[in-house]
């Protein structure tokens, strides 16, 4: 009764989230982060009879020709990670680990996991789990212990990277027993930014250079590891209070992807801590929103803190949920619900709450929506007539345009329902307060968002000098 694993890949580890508690990626095995720069990334090969495989990871470690053990990743609650999207007919990398080694000859990787994994098939979404061999037990109850041998082994320094392979096409599931297979992958298409994904970081924020929105910095993590991130105009930095701006020291989450070219974190959104920071929390693509029941479909791509029972999880909203826009911008439930329904499949929300595992519901203390595909291609600049901060609407003479074309001096311009306003300094304010700028006829704006049937929907807006 043996059933062949076919075709199972990371959903995140698509999802590797590492969190606070949990994110002690990168450092040496006294936790001091000295070494060179070395980065453990995870692959797949395929799989077709699970769309999900949800495991838990404790702890990552790299183990040298003496046997000692350097610590990569620690996590108290366990990184939740979905062994199935790290390959859809090619493979695909995560980023588990980044930091430092110290000088060593390497000869295995050893993973210590939940022995429980949950596994929703394909077709039916049947939920079930199953348990790592007896034979894989770790010392501690309830953990079980993966590794791969390193042939040849690692030299430190001179080789900056391991992939390992989760090679779920080789897993068996029989009688509720699920035996691994790890390999080391020769890391085909590795080069390829593109077949990287997306995940999230915790850490705090330090060397920060460049000037908003353009920025470097490093991202400390807690057992000393390091990784460079860099933001731009498209980067959303959400916080409480109105946040829009990095500062070092500041504790944060980053969701971004590896760029293989400049071994940095390109940041697609980076939320400052929260009062719901400790929650359970997912990001992914949103479907199915209700306004009247107040819930929306999530499939994720991070989670912390659960394990989804199932490829998608049902997102619960009430009056007391803080709801945020684009680039952070505070919403009412109505707005976000409308911006939901406007980002259709291109919705992404990152939600934070309590989750119920017998409903697979989380219920959402915060939300936050980007649209995935608005990296605001058209923008424009000029001088504004007509301004209606009723209608929400107004007219651009324009004198730089980027990114559509438009047979007119003049344009229709719309402003979106979870529009971000920020003044010359790049500080949010008030839609109210923007539009009163707007009466000094010299006044000029830069607007970013989409160009169709002859208006232009802005969803950032910007008073300049």
């Amino acid at each position: 009764m043996k059933n062949r694993i076919w075709r199972i890949a990371f959903v995140f580890l698509s999802l590797l989230i590492l969190t606070v508690s949990l994110v002690s990626c990168g450092g040496s095995s006294d936790g001091t982060g000295s070494g060179s720069a070395f980065n453990l990334f995870a692959t797949d090969d395929l799989n077709a009879d699970y769309t999900g495989v949800w495991v838990k990871v404790y702890h990552a470690d790299m183990v040298d020709s003496t046997g000692a053990k350097v610590d990569l990743l620690t996590s108290t609650d366990g990184v939740t990670v979905n062994l199935r999207a790290l390959n859809d007919g090619a493979a695909k990398f995560l980023l588990l680990c980044p930091g430092k080694l110290p000088a060593g000859t390497y000869t295995k990787v050893e993973f210590e996991l939940d022995k429980s994994v949950t596994l929703v098939a394909t077709g039916s979404g049947t939920v079930s789990t199953a348990d790592f061999p007896d034979s894989y037990d770790a010392t501690v109850a309830g953990h079980s212990l993966l590794s791969a041998d390193i042939t040849p082994n690692l030299t430190v320094p001179g080789s900056s990277k391991l992939i390992i392979d989760f090679d779920l096409k080789n897993w068996t599931v029989s009688s509720g027993v699920i035996t691994p297979v790890l390999t080391v992958s020769s890391g085909t298409g590795f080069d390829d930014g593109s077949r990287h994904e997306p995940f999230e970081f915790r850490g705090t924020v330090g060397d920060l250079a460049g000037t908003a929105p353009t920025q470097t910095f490093t991202l400390n993590l807690k057992n000393g590891g390091t990784i460079s991130v860099t933001t731009s105009d498209t980067t959303a930095i959400v916080g409480d209070g109105g946040v829009t701006s990095l500062s070092n020291g500041m504790n944060v989450h980053v969701y971004g992807t590896f760029d293989p070219t400049t071994n940095t974190i390109t940041a697609t959104s980076i939320r400052a801590d929260s009062e719901f920071s400790s929650f359970a929390a997912a990001v992914g693509a949103a479907s199915n929103g209700d306004a009247l029941a107040q819930t929306f479909t999530l499939t994720p791509k991070c989670v912390h803190g659960f394990v989804p029972q199932g490829d998608s999880l049902t997102v619960s909203t009430s009056d007391t949920t803080k709801y945020r826009g684009h680039h952070g911008s505070m919403l009412t439930e109505a707005q976000f619900y409308e911006a939901l329904a406007a980002a259709g499949d291109n919705a992404v929300v990152d939600a934070e709450g309590t989750y119920d595992s017998g409903s697979n519901t989380l219920t959402a203390k915060s939300v936050h929506i980007e649209n995935e595909t608005e990296v605001d291609h058209a923008e424009a600049q000029g001088t504004v007539t007509a301004a209606d901060l009723t209608t929400g609407t107004f007219t651009l003479t324009v004198s730089e345009s980027d990114g559509f074309a438009n047979n007119s001096d003049t344009l229709s311009v719309v402003v979106s329902v979870d529009a971000l306003f920020t003044n010359n300094e790049g500080h949010i304010m008030t839609e109210a307060d923007f539009f009163a700028a707007l009466a000094s006829p010299t006044q000029r704006i830069k607007i970013k968002g989409s160009f169709a049937n002859g208006v232009f929907t802005a969803t950032r807006l910007q008073l300049k000098h």
